[in-house]
């Protein structure tokens, strides 16, 4: 059951644990098989339990840790090769399904992926709600799934997004990796043209996989 924030203030708190959660992960400092428990790393960064949680499921969507029941998590061991394998399957299935939406999608549609792209690329520009980012990324990339008349592609793409759907970081950005909107995908798939839409689509997951590989170097 998703954890709700009691105001404004906890989902700044849980960026800032999950920020600086990460940066100890991808540096070596937190290794593998740490055990991070929700009381503890609430009490060591004067925060609610919900903080704490809301942080913790973040690093989860990374694939950075497995949550372990209600109470916690455990670091995982990161894998180089898995990454950019799923990351070229995420590129086949969502370019291709680009395409497809681009030559059957009507205006209402249109309309329906306009407001969820200006959604997630207002909520990633704000920077305060973790979940809130993540959720409206999936929704933006599922829905175009089912908007490109093959459905069946969903089950194939949905754990793919679960692992590598990433939450990138502002404070973080470089001019080696700029950031990229998903209204640049919008205008691709407005377009109408198949190929310029898998194109804005694969510039898109180019850009996302640039992100999760460099978390191996950073």
């Amino acid at each position: 059951m998703p954890i709700e924030s009691s105001t404004q203030a906890t989902p700044t708190k849980a960026r800032r644990i999950f920020l600086d959660l990460r940066s100890k992960i991808l540096s070596g400092q937190m290794v593998a098989d740490t055990r991070l428990t929700l009381r503890p790393i609430a009490g060591e960064y004067g925060t609610g339990i919900n903080a704490a949680s809301e942080a913790i499921k973040a690093l989860a969507a990374e694939g950075l840790v497995r949550l372990e029941g209600k109470s916690g998590a455990r670091v995982i061991t990161r894998d180089l090769n898995r990454v950019r394998s799923e990351g070229v399957l995420r590129m086949a299935i969502e370019c291709e399904a680009a395409r497809r939406c681009a030559e059957r999608v009507d205006n209402v549609q249109l309309s329906v992926l306009r407001g969820l792209a200006d959604k997630v690329d207002r909520l990633f520009a704000a920077g305060d709600d973790l979940k809130g980012c993540r959720n409206a990324d999936i929704a933006f990339h599922r829905t175009i799934v089912e908007f490109c008349g093959v459905p069946e592609l969903w089950p194939s793409l949905m754990p793919l997004l679960d692992r590598l759907v990433t939450l990138d970081q502002t404070e973080n950005r470089t001019t080696e990796i700029p950031g990229q909107k998903h209204i640049e995908v919008y205008e691709g798939l407005k377009s109408r043209d198949p190929e310029q839409a898998a194109i804005a689509m694969r510039q898109h997951l180019e850009h996302s996989l640039s992100m999760a590989l460099a978390s191996f170097y950073t």
